[in-house]
């Protein structure tokens, strides 16, 4: 009767650690849902300057630096204006592509955001 007890208590354990672990991987495979992201503006560099986003997400760029900046997209979809030291730029991503910008005081300064789509939606 002992050993009867002893196996339907193992098979709850590991029924138990099959369910949680279950819940665990689902919830963390979930997590390319749109979220943000911030991009710092210092020492005359992007950083990152190659950022992966999900369609929906919102990202910030941050003037870390100690001149004034521009986020300004190459095909012209957006364009910041001038970012104060100290200050910030967000926007919106819900267009599936890459898009390319730079700082128009510094065009050697240039990054690229690539916007996929979410891996849930199926598109």
């Amino acid at each position: 009767m002992r050993t009867k007890s002893f196996f339907n208590g193992i098979l709850l354990i590991i029924s138990t650690t099959i369910i949680i672990t279950s819940c665990y991987k689902s919830k963390n495979s979930y997590n390319s849902s749109p979220t943000s992201y911030k991009i710092t503006m210092k020492n005359s560099v992007f950083s990152p300057a190659s950022l992966t986003v999900v369609a929906g997400s919102n990202v910030t760029w941050m003037n870390d630096d100690t001149v004034i900046h521009t986020v300004t997209a190459t095909d012209g979809s957006f364009n910041s204006g001038d970012i104060a030291i100290g200050s910030s730029y967000s926007k919106t991503f819900s267009t599936v592509g890459t898009i390319n910008y730079s700082d128009t005081h510094n065009t050697n300064m240039t990054g690229m955001l690539i916007v996929t789509g979410s891996s849930g939606g199926g598109y």
